[in-house]
């Protein structure tokens, strides 16, 4: 196993690596120096890089730290993905750094766009375009200048740097649609999927249907316990299934009969509202419980605080009706070795 996947990360290097190859030159090394006047791309790996000379071309640095001196220059594009990340050189192209943390000191430019994803980043530089950074904390010099807009992700120290375009951070940013009116749908489709679900459930089984109303009016604390004792006992199931390779497809299997099974029970526990209030009146229809039910859980659910509260004692309750069926049904089962048909 070791091997293998020795052999498919080199692939994979060897894949990322091929540009550079193809190209021009490749160094690799505990340090690499690059010094000179370098004609072509440059591909460097190794735990510190370091750029005192030219390179007319693109820079792609795999390595821990990756430094780009002053007065060092790249014609093109910089790619830098290492632990910290120091320009104080010219770029005439790109930069783009993955990294720990990244510096634009006051003496490097970069002719194009900036971007940086790090642990913090500082601009004391220029910046010939956009500047497009996502860190912890980026921190924009009073010497900086940027002349295209700065969007960030995290805190932003602003010490007086320049920037002739907007500045936003990316919370400003419309990434997603808006989500009221996707919940809105979804809480409707829900609600008819309720109602569905529950006239199905009591036509098809109409005496466990009266029976889990009953339970749950005699035996309410216990059958919420049982419910709560079934969520945990799944969800532990498959966080210790998911952690093997070999029992993850047993997880998701196990984690979508829950999904199920967890919106049967809801619509049970919603059933046993209904028939309780209905058990006050003169009615006695299991249809019209299952709508009373659900339309008043439903209502019941907006409520601030205490809504969230009903709706997640109803799911136990209706959690604990499942539950207690499902142990019965095992024991029927046990008992008569001829299987469903005797029982």
């Amino acid at each position: 196993m070791r091997r293998s996947f020795a052999l498919l990360f080199a692939l994979v290097l060897a894949v990322a690596l091929l540009p550079g190859i193809a190209a021009a030159d490749t160094r690799v090394g505990g340090s690499v120096v690059v010094d000179g006047n370098q004609t072509g791309d440059v591909s460097a790996a190794g735990g510190t890089v370091v750029v005192t000379g030219t390179v007319d071309g693109d820079l792609r640095v795999y390595g821990g730290d990756v430094r780009i001196a002053e007065g060092a220059e790249v014609t093109g594009i910089v790619r830098a993905y290492g632990g910290d990340v120091y320009l104080n050189g010219t770029v005439g192209g790109n930069a783009l750094a993955y990294a720990g943390s990244v510096t634009l000191g006051e003496s490097g430019s970069v002719d194009r766009s900036f971007g940086a994803v790090a642990g913090d980043v500082t601009i004391a530089g220029t910046v010939g375009g956009d500047a497009n950074v996502f860190a912890g904390r980026t921190t924009l010099a009073e010497t900086a200048v940027v002349e295209g807009g700065l969007t960030y992700g995290g805190e932003l120290v602003d010490e007086g740097g320049t920037v002739e375009g907007i500045t936003q951070g990316t919370s400003d940013l419309a990434l997603v649609p808006p989500l009221d009116p996707l919940l809105t749908i979804f809480g409707v489709f829900m609600f008819v999927g309720d109602l569905l679900l529950g006239v199905l459930l009591v036509y098809a089984a109409p005496k466990f249907a009266d029976a889990a109303a009953r339970t749950v009016w005699s035996e309410p604390f216990r059958t919420a316990g049982t419910g709560l004792l079934a969520v945990v006992g799944t969800a532990l199931a498959v966080v210790v299934l998911a952690v093997t390779l070999v029992g993850l497809p047993l997880a998701v299997a196990l984690l979508a009969l829950a999904l199920v099974c967890a919106w049967v029970a809801a619509v049970y526990g919603q059933y046993a509202v209904g028939a309780w209030a209905l058990s006050y009146t003169d009615y006695d229809n299991r249809y019209l419980a299952v709508v009373i039910g659900v339309v008043a859980v439903t209502v019941l659910g907006f409520l601030p605080y205490v809504g969230p509260l009903l709706q997640a004692v109803v799911f136990l309750l209706g959690a604990g009706v499942v539950a207690l069926g499902a142990r019965r049904i095992y024991e029927l089962v046990s008992r008569n070795r001829g299987g469903l048909a005797e029982i």
